[in-house]
């Protein structure tokens, strides 16, 4: 069976009754929106031939931190026809992505959301993961308004090996840290989504990127070794600000206490 294309004999092995969103596709990934006996599903589908280290880092991520609050749980495996099938908690809420706007100039809300993400990200860090791709995209939201951290897909392990070759170090240019866009895989770690949660937090409130406004912009910042931004000297977030997003991840924060103590 072709990826992606869901046929009767596919939905009649998983038993699925609706559709109901539509679905997200990329590379050799599809997420479709199911209910199944009732329950509603995030069901990814992938080629088992092509599945890669990386997936499988990312489906032992999930399953090592099962049942933790802030990470979807993911419920059943399984192969069809030459594809994996992953059954993953669907999670009810909003992007991140589309509520930036409700952030701006908020101090207090954005502060409060970085709390949480740490509080997700603290037993995932000290299990030795870095997330790598933190970003209003793979955010949501709960209609509680707790946050769900989601999207594993390039996490590193520091106990292991690197996936990823020497030089090349993969990213999203809006909130990837200097260290990636550098390729220096030796200097990744738990600081280096410090860098991403800082950014993330100055476009929260400012509605803006801080070092420029694409890609080769913020290379160039980068190289420049200039680490000014515009920011207001009564910004209660100033030093959070300032203090994460340092270019060399060895001025960052060394701990996460101390991180925390430049939240308002």
């Amino acid at each position: 069976m072709p990826i992606h294309d869901l046929n009767k004999d596919f939905i009649k092995a998983f038993k699925i009754a609706q559709f109901f969103k539509p679905e997200k596709r990329g590379g050799q990934k599809a997420v479709h929106f199911v209910e199944v006996e009732g329950k509603r599903y995030a069901m990814k589908l992938l080629l088992a031939s092509g599945i890669d280290d990386r997936t499988k880092r990312e489906l032992n991520i999930y399953e090592k931190f099962k049942g933790l609050d802030g990470v979807p749980t993911v419920f059943k495996i399984e192969t069809y026809e030459g594809e994996l099938v992953v059954f993953e908690e669907y999670v009810e809420g909003d992007t991140l992505l589309d509520i930036v706007t409700t952030y701006q100039g908020n101090h207090a809300k954005v502060s409060g959301l970085i709390k949480s993400l740490c509080d997700i990200m603290k037993p995932i860090w000290d299990g030795g993961y870095i997330h790598r791709d933190i970003k209003p995209a793979n955010i949501i939201i709960r209609t509680d308004g707790k946050p769900v951290l989601l999207d594993f897909g390039i996490a590193r392990d520091l106990l292991d090996a690197s996936i990823t070759a020497t030089g090349l170090q993969p990213l999203s240019w809006q909130f990837g840290s200097p260290e990636q866009y550098a390729g220096r895989k030796a200097q990744i770690s738990y600081r280096t989504d410090y860098f991403s949660l800082g950014a993330m937090a100055y476009v929260l409130y400012h509605q803006a990127l801080p070092f420029g406004k694409s890609k080769d912009e913020i290379d160039a910042k980068f190289n420049s070794g200039n680490e000014v931004f515009v920011i207001a000297d009564t910004c209660p977030l100033k030093k959070f600000f300032i203090e994460s997003m340092k270019f060399s991840p060895a001025e960052r924060p060394r701990l996460l206490e101390d991180l925390l103590k430049l939240l308002p």
